[in-house]
C-alpha cells in the first residue's frame, strides 16, 4: 500500500467510525460545568472507554515538589466513600468493567472501560466523584497501601529506575523533575492536608477533559454532573518551560544497562515533533534499525518521543545482555540518520510507520487515550488519526522528506542532554518475602497503560 493509499484509509476509517448523530450535540464542546469534552466513536466491540484528563503538575502547586502527590490524590477519591453511593472503584467492578489511573509528570488521568449499555452511569459516577472530590480516611489509607505496593513493584524495573534518573537529570525545574511514582516508604509520610488540597485544585470541572470512545454517541456527555463552583480559576495554565542542564549519572543496578536522553521539540512545532516519532519508529519498533541490534544481544531496549507542552524528551532505556553493544548501535544509527535515507527506503519507513500509528488508534480505550494526552498537551487537533489523511497529523507525517528527518536529528540528537550508565551490582542475600493486606481490587483502581509515546513513569 503506497502512503497516500494508506492515508485515504485512515480518513475513511474514522469517518465510517464517527457515523451520523443528526440531533446529538458537537462532537466536540464545553461541559455544563467547564471543562470540554470529546467525543470519537468508533464500531467494534459493545464497549465504551470513558477518560477522565486533568493539566495539573502530577508533584503539587507548591515550592516543593511531592513526588507520586497526583497519583496518590486520584488514587484516594476513587477508593474513598462518597456521602451517597459506595466507592467509584467498587461501583466501576460492580458494573462489569475495569478502572485505571494514570499520572504524567503533566497529567492525571482517570479511565473506565465498561459495557456500552452501562457508559451514562458511569459518566455520572466518574464526575461526581471527581468533579466535587470527597477523600475519607479509610480511602486515604487504601490509597496509600495501594501506591506503595505499585511502587514497590516498579522499583523492580531496571528501566523505570533509568527513566527516572535521566527525567532527573534532564530537568532542573518543574514537573518533570521528580518521577510521578514515589518512594514506597515516603507515601505514609504525604500529609492528608496536602492529598486534600491537591484533589481541590487538581480535579476541577473546569480543569477537565472528558473523552469518550467506542460505542458512544454525543448525547452522553449529558451525563456528566456540574461539580462544583468556587473561586478558583478554570483550566491550569501551560506549565513553564523546564531548565534543561546535562548531567551523566553512573550508578548501580540488578543489571548492566545505559539510558540517554534528549530534550526535543515542543508540540506547538508539530513538523518537528511527528519527524521525531518517525525516528523513534524507524529505530526501535520492532526490526528497527536499533531494535534487531538490541535483540541478538540480549538486551531489553525501549526508546520514544515523548510529546510534551515543552519540550518533548526523546529517551532511550536500556538494561541486560550485551547492553554496550546497544549503546554502538544506537551511536551508530544516530550518525547515519545526520545523512537523508535513500528515497526507497524512507518510503518503506514511513509506510510501516503508518501502518503501526494506525494499529495503535484500533480499540476504544487507546483512542480515548491518545485523545485525553494531546488536549492536555494543548494540542487535541494533532491527534494523530484526527480529521483522517486530511489532520494535522498525517499531513505532518505525509509533509515528512529524507532531508528534513536529516536535519532534525543534526539539530536535536547531537550532545545528549542527561546520560545513565548502570553497571551490575551484586546480588543481595534472599530474604523471605513480607506478606501484605492488600485492598479490594474493586476499591482501587490499578495503574493504566501508558498512551502513544509517553512511558510507563
Amino acid at each position: 500500500m503506497v502512503l497516500g493509499a494508506a492515508l485515504a484509509s485512515a480518513a475513511l476509517t474514522l469517518s465510517s467510525a464517527l457515523g451520523s448523530f443528526a440531533d446529538a450535540p458537537p462532537l466536540d464542546g464545553t461541559l455544563a460545568g467547564g471543562g470540554t469534552y470529546i467525543v470519537r466513536p468508533i464500531s467494534g466491540a459493545p464497549v465504551a472507554a470513558i477518560s477522565l484528563w486533568y493539566r495539573a503538575s502530577s508533584s503539587g502547586f507548591g515550592p516543593t515538589p511531592v513526588p507520586g502527590l497526583g497519583r496518590l490524590a486520584a488514587t484516594a477519591v476513587a477508593a474513598s466513600q462518597p456521602i451517597t453511593g459506595t466507592p467509584l472503584g467498587t461501583f466501576v467492578s460492580r458494573l462489569g468493567g475495569r478502572m485505571s489511573i494514570s499520572a504524567y509528570p503533566e497529567s492525571i488521568a482517570i479511565s473506565l472501560l465498561v459495557p456500552a449499555d452501562r457508559a451514562a452511569v458511569a459518566i455520572q459516577a466518574l464526575t461526581r466523584s471527581y468533579f466535587a472530590p470527597v477523600l475519607t480516611d479509610g480511602g486515604l489509607t487504601n490509597a496509600r497501601r495501594a501506591v506503595a505496593e505499585e511502587s514497590a513493584i516498579r522499583a523492580l524495573s531496571p528501566d523505570s529506575a533509568i527513566s527516572d534518573d535521566l527525567y532527573a537529570s534532564l530537568f532542573a525545574s518543574g514537573p518533570a523533575e521528580v518521577p510521578p511514582f514515589p518512594a514506597p516508604a515516603a507515601v505514609g509520610a504525604i500529609a492528608a492536608d496536602t492529598v486534600r488540597a491537591y484533589a481541590e485544585r487538581a480535579f476541577r470541572p473546569a480543569n477537565a477533559v472528558l473523552v469518550l470512545s467506542g460505542e458512544v454517541d454525543p448525547t452522553l456527555v449529558r451525563s456528566a454532573l456540574t461539580g462544583r463552583e468556587g473561586a478558583l480559576p478554570g483550566a491550569e495554565s501551560p506549565l513553564p518551560e523546564h531548565t534543561v542542564v546535562p548531567a551523566p549519572v553512573s550508578t548501580t543496578g540488578t543489571e548492566n544497562g545505559f539510558g540517554l536522553a534528549w530534550a526535543g521539540p515542543p508540540i506547538a512545532d508539530e513538523t518537528a515533533a511527528t519527524a521525531f516519532d518517525f525516528i523513534a519508529d524507524y529505530l526501535f519498533a520492532e526490526g528497527g534499525a536499533v531494535q534487531r541490534t538490541a535483540e541478538a544481544a540480549g538486551t531489553s531496549l525501549d526508546g520514544t518521543f515523548v510529546t510534551y507542552h515543552n519540550p518533548g524528551v526523546f529517551i532511550v532505556t536500556a538494561s541486560g545482555g550485551n547492553a554496550a553493544a546497544a549503546r554502538a548501535a544506537l551511536t551508530t544509527a544516530l550518525v547515519a540518520l545526520r545523512k537523508p535515507l535513500p528515497p526507497a527506503a524512507f518510503e518503506r519507513a514511513r509506510r510501516a510507520f503508518v501502518y503501526r500509528l494506525l494499529s495503535h488508534s484500533e480499540t476504544a480505550d487507546l483512542i480515548a487515550d491518545d485523545y485525553g494526552w494531546y488536549a492536555v498537551e494543548g494540542a487535541s487537533a494533532y491527534t494523530p488519526g484526527e480529521g483522517g489523511a486530511e489532520g494535522r497529523y498525517l499531513r505532518a507525517v505525509a509533509a515528512l522528506t529524507p532531508a528534513y528527518v536529516a536535519t532534525t536529528v543534526a539539530a536535536y540528537l547531537d550532545r545528549p542532554g542527561a546520560s545513565v550508565t548502570v553497571a551490575a551490582a551484586a546480588p543481595p542475600a534472599a530474604t523471605a518475602p513480607r506478606p501484605s493486606a492488600s485492598p479490594s481490587p474493586a476499591s482501587v483502581p490499578s495503574p493504566a497503560p501508558s498512551p502513544k509515546g509517553t512511558p510507563a513513569r
